[in-house]
């Protein structure tokens, strides 16, 4: 078979309970039925038990299920094999995941090395699970509007069981919500562009961003207007530096005077204790002006090695996603002599095997191999990146920190400067009134100051408002633009999924489901309905029929149109649920090999029954045992 990615396989599933295998059985691509005799045999207990090892999270446990401790499942994900590692508690929810990059007999050969416990979801710049299976499968990260889609949504549209209502399309769970559900339907048919989601939540933050700054923007020239109605910034620069000029002349006629009383023998009562006191603080604050200075030099090299390290790891991830591309391009290399001694190489290798070396060839290893890699180069580029930005605040905060510490040593300085020099005792008209000038000249430049930062404020909500404004347009006409290409797709492919739907139902025995066209089939991921003939009575063995019909018309669909994002992989453990006759089901059961059969892209459907039809009660098809009242599926004893 074909391999299409995305694509997921259960190779191997071990149940254990007290150290020893309670279940531990293979799978293999296609079908695979796991089958009965009468019910109550344990056969739904295994499908749980699938849907928790890949990732689901299971709150109503059986008692048999219940009683065990652990669950390994070896999987394909894209051809890479990873060994999945779940604790079962009947007490607990969301549990975490241990990932094994490697088949699960190299697994268990290692108790903790080369074995990741992951949580379940995110937990600040810590990655959920699903993160890690999804990377691996290469399907988007993408954020409904309430939480992250994870592993156990995509998995609640691949696992039908026999407890939800045959009306619904997900697996039934509490707290569920139809944003969530249509976008995990978009996901998977691959109409979902996964640029929509996070822009229409990035859109509603712009806008609310937006009415914030306006609000600010308007309310500060309202308080502007009440305080000067005839308040100017245009001319600001020049009045500041006209100020500054008369300041500096009143200072200099001050320096003039002083200098020629100076010469006259009248001096200045000893202020040696104050100007003491002014050069400790001068001293105090130089010094923490190189402290932090010297902060700041460490942290700019930090940053600058930081800045190498994320350029090298964003390169390597590139990399080795070329380096997998030009693997799977180029095949293994053949050589026509010895590299060594340059001898002719004699002889045909087995497929499989090394032509130089006739050494076997595992694909699969190297898949791992490359999947373990990339996943670890993306965790190390995320925390360096993380602590990057730690590293910006704290530069930002130095900086301003050195500013104000700036600010301040050129007040003293000047203030220290100032008393340094001789002050006449003999009071002088001329002299008080420059100082008064002056005096009057700083309260002006500090009005001044504050005009400046008003205008620099005034001028900043108004850059930030036309650039928010910009930007939410823009965004708005991409998000626009990106939903029209997305409805083409969806139109193409949901009625893909419609029209398989119906070819499979025409392939049912006769019932109340009357002659279905692709036009007759509806569905709604986000009403949780498919509607064949705008008609909902039919009977539940029908409404059965309907129902799995569509979930393999999706699997199938996803093999014939390369966009759509399915994994391959459906669980079924409802096929003769509601009433269903043993002809009907053995019916059904031919209907999903002839499927099976008819495509030559790699798929796995595993599906129970009480009732197997003897052309598929073959091993080709079958998982384990025939399990009886006396042989259940579950070995606990």
């Amino acid at each position: 078979m074909i391999r299409r990615d995305p694509s997921l396989r259960l190779i191997r599933l071990v149940v254990t309970k007290s150290g020893k295998s309670a279940y531990d059985e293979t799978f293999h691509p296609g079908v695979n039925m796991i089958r009965s005799e009468g019910n109550s045999r344990g056969k739904s207990t295994i499908a749980d038990l699938i849907f928790f090892a890949l990732g689901g999270d299971l709150t109503e446990w059986k008692d048999e299920a219940g009683s065990c401790d652990q669950t390994f499942a070896e999987v394909s994900l894209n051809g890479s094999i990873v060994t999945l590692r779940r604790d079962i508690s009947k007490f607990s929810t969301k549990l975490p995941m241990w990932i094994y990059f490697g088949p699960l007999v190299e697994g268990e050969g290692s108790a903790v090395e080369g074995w990741s416990k992951i949580p379940y979801g995110r937990s600040g710049d810590r990655e959920g699970f699903s993160q890690v299976l999804f990377r691996a499968m290469g399907i988007p990260e993408v954020p409904s509007d309430d939480a992250n889609i994870t592993m156990h949504q995509l998995l609640r549209l691949m696992y039908v069981d026999q407890m939800t209502p045959v009306s619904a399309i997900f697996r039934m769970e509490e707290r569920d919500a139809p944003n969530r559900r249509q976008a995990v339907g978009d996901l998977l048919c691959g109409v979902l562009d996964d640029r929509i989601y996070p822009s229409q939540i990035r859109a509603r933050q712009l806008d609310k961003e937006y009415a914030e700054v306006a609000s600010q923007f308007a309310g500060l020239i309202r308080v502007l207007r009440r305080v000067d109605e005839g308040l100017d910034f245009s001319d600001l620069l020049s009045k500041v530096a006209a100020t500054e000029g008369a300041r500096r002349k009143a200072l200099e006629e001050i320096e003039e005077l002083r200098a020629s009383r100076y010469s006259a023998g009248q001096s200045d009562p000893d202020t040696s204790e104050v100007i003491e006191v002014l050069r400790r603080d001068l001293d105090k604050v130089s010094r923490d002006i190189v402290t932090n200075q010297r902060d700041l030099d460490r942290l700019a090299l930090l940053m600058e090695d930081a800045a190498l390290l994320i350029a090298d790891l964003e390169k390597n991830v590139v990399q080795v996603g070329q380096s997998k591309a030009a693997s799977d391009a180029l095949g293994p290399l053949v050589f026509s002599f010895c590299p060594s001694c340059l001898t002719p190489i004699q002889g045909l290798a087995a497929a499989h095997h090394c032509h130089l070396c006739k050494a076997e060839l595992d694909e699969a290893h190297d898949l791992s191999r490359y999947a373990r890699l990339r996943n670890e180069l993306e965790m190390q580029l995320k925390e360096s990146r993380a602590l990057q930005q730690v590293r910006a605040r704290d530069r930002a905060v130095l900086e301003e920190q050195v500013g104000g510490l700036q600010r301040v040593r050129s007040l003293l300085s000047e203030e220290l400067l100032d008393r340094s020099r001789h002050y006449l005792t003999e009071a002088d008209a001329k002299i008080e009134a420059l100082t008064r000038s002056v005096g009057y000249f700083d309260r002006e430049l500090i009005d001044l100051d504050r005009e400046r930062r008003l205008a620099d404020q005034v001028t900043e909500l108004s850059a930030r408002k036309q650039q928010l404004n910009d930007d939410l347009n823009e965004l708005r006409q991409n998000i626009a633009r990106w939903i029209a290409a997305k409805e083409q797709r969806q139109s193409a492919i949901y009625g893909l999924i419609s029209r398989i739907t119906a070819e499979i139902l025409s392939g049912d025995l006769p019932s109340d489901i009357e002659p279905v066209t692709q036009d007759g089939v509806r569905f709604d991921f986000g009403d949780n309905e498919i509607v064949v003939n705008e008609k909902r009575g039919y009977s539940a063995s029908s409404r059965t029929v309907i129902k799995n019909a569509f979930h393999l018309a999706m699997l199938f669909a996803s093999c014939a149109d390369a966009r759509m994002k399915y994994p391959k992989f459906l669980l079924l453990d409802n096929i003769e649920d509601k009433g269903m006759t043993p002809a009907r089901s053995h019916n059904f059961q031919r209907l999903i090999l002839n499927l099976s059969e008819g495509t030559d892209i790699e798929h796995q459907i595993i599906f129970t029954t009480s009732m197997p039809d003897p052309s598929l009660d073959v091993p080709t098809y079958t998982v384990g045992l025939k399990y009886t009242a006396n042989e259940k599926s579950l070995k606990l004893s």
